[in-house]
């Protein structure tokens, strides 16, 4: 053992004799108490989705909340496809009038469609559902397409597990989101580049239905040679764009566009929900900095997160520690990404719990995981409070000292 090692076991020792049960839960946790504190968060959210359908109209809880959260967006949006056109949606107000209409127990409804043309393609199944059909299908096939993909990193159970219970898990299935989908999606395109670079580039063209998602694939891509990969994503996405035009309409693509820059517009206004953001522009506008200065703040990080990612897929043989590095700084590098985009974190984090039970933790980096576990279920928190963010930057931090230990630059030794 080496001094760190003792300097660091001695209070932990001491502690253990004292405190037994929180030093089981919180310090060093067996694998038993891990599955235990699983399975009971499990069971909470279980209990609290029984106790929402039974107690909601239509869907709408007593509060005005809706089951589903985002989803309501997807659903209404493929109905519209079918009944009024891809172009409708587009056009101002046309989304609120349709969700009011859906949805008449909710309240007032002041979202907006922002999504390229290309997604069409992944909800318009969801039209021939009813809402708590559709609801239900797409929690379990994003979320088994999360699994699957996951579960190509590490296949023991118990992390699985402790993924699937975790907090960011929770949001993601509650709000409704595309986490658990772009998640998957990140990985196949990350982790696959080496091995199957067409099965990873088609991955990385398909997340350009959430482009700003994707950012820094391509950097990724050029700095290890993957060019094939590349190619194929280039491929795809200029081909699902394509479809899209001849499907739906070359309009949509304007339409898209406009929408994009109202967005862009809404993004600097007081009214903008920034503390839902993880980004290091959210963060800023949450701390009341003017627009102009978060902007430049998103702009470095942008840059800088585009250079790790660079220097690691450049300089690292290990498809593990690529993927480290891209899935833990793609939801920084985009301004506009949400607490419920947390899931592309879980391929990080998933390979870090694998390096350090194989190879050793680094200090305090077990216990840093287990706060990042139960902490995201406050997320999005209050306005004034950036939660959402500071877990972000913590969670990428925290990956990023790994990626940093894995390719052999100065850190503390492994414990």
């Amino acid at each position: 053992m080496t001094a760190e090692a003792a300097s660091t076991a001695a209070p932990n020792a001491g502690f253990a004799d004292r405190y037994p049960l929180l030093h089981a839960v919180f310090i060093d946790p067996s694998r038993r108490t891990m599955a235990v504190a699983s399975f009971t968060a499990l069971g909470l959210y279980a209990l609290i989705l029984i106790q929402s359908v039974l107690t909601s109209e239509g869907y709408v809880r007593p509060d005005g909340s809706m089951i589903g959260g985002d989803f309501t967006v997807f659903w209404t949006a493929a109905k519209t496809l079918f009944a009024e056109g891809a172009g409708a949606l587009y056009q101002p107000g046309m989304l609120n009038e349709r969700l009011n209409a859906a949805f008449p127990a909710r309240g007032e409804f002041f979202l907006y469609w922002q999504y390229p043309p290309t997604y069409y393609f992944v909800v318009a199944p969801l039209a021939a559902l009813s809402y708590p059909v559709a609801f239900w299908s797409w929690a379990v096939v994003t979320t088994g397409a999360a699994l699957a993909a996951l579960r190509s990193l590490w296949k023991a159970w118990l992390p699985l597990l402790v993924v699937f219970a975790s907090g960011a898990a929770w949001q993601g299935l509650i709000t409704g989101q595309t986490g658990f989908l772009t998640a998957a999606l990140i990985i196949v395109a990350g982790g696959w580049a080496d091995r199957r670079p067409m099965i990873a580039g088609i991955a990385a063209g398909l997340l350009t239905v959430k482009p700003q998602l994707g950012l820094l694939i391509p950097i990724a891509y050029a700095a290890a040679g993957c060019w094939r990969a590349f190619g194929a994503a280039a491929v795809t996405g200029i081909a699902l764009a394509g479809l899209s035009a001849g499907v739906f309409g070359a309009e949509t693509w304007i339409g898209f566009i406009d929408a994009m820059s109202a967005q862009g517009a809404r993004m600097g206004a007081d009214i903008f929900p920034y503390h839902k953001l993880i980004s290091p522009y959210g963060f800023a506008m949450t701390l009341g900095a003017p627009a102009s200065l978060a902007l430049a703040m998103q702009i470095m990080a942008s840059l800088s997160l585009a250079a790790f990612v660079f220097v690691v897929w450049r300089g690292s043989a290990s498809w593990e520690t690529r993927l480290m590095a891209l899935a833990a700084a793609a939801p920084l590098a985009s301004p506009y990404a949400f607490y419920y985009e947390a899931p592309i974190f879980f391929a990080a984090l998933l390979l870090l719990a694998k390096r350090g039970t194989e190879r050793g933790w680094l200090t305090y980096e077990k216990h840093a995981l287990m706060g990042l576990w139960f902490l995201p279920v406050f997320a999005p928190g209050p306005e004034s409070f950036a939660v959402p963010a500071l877990l972000a930057f913590a969670a990428f931090a925290l990956c990023a000292r790994r990626v940093a230990h894995e390719c052999g630059w100065r850190l503390p030794k492994a414990v």
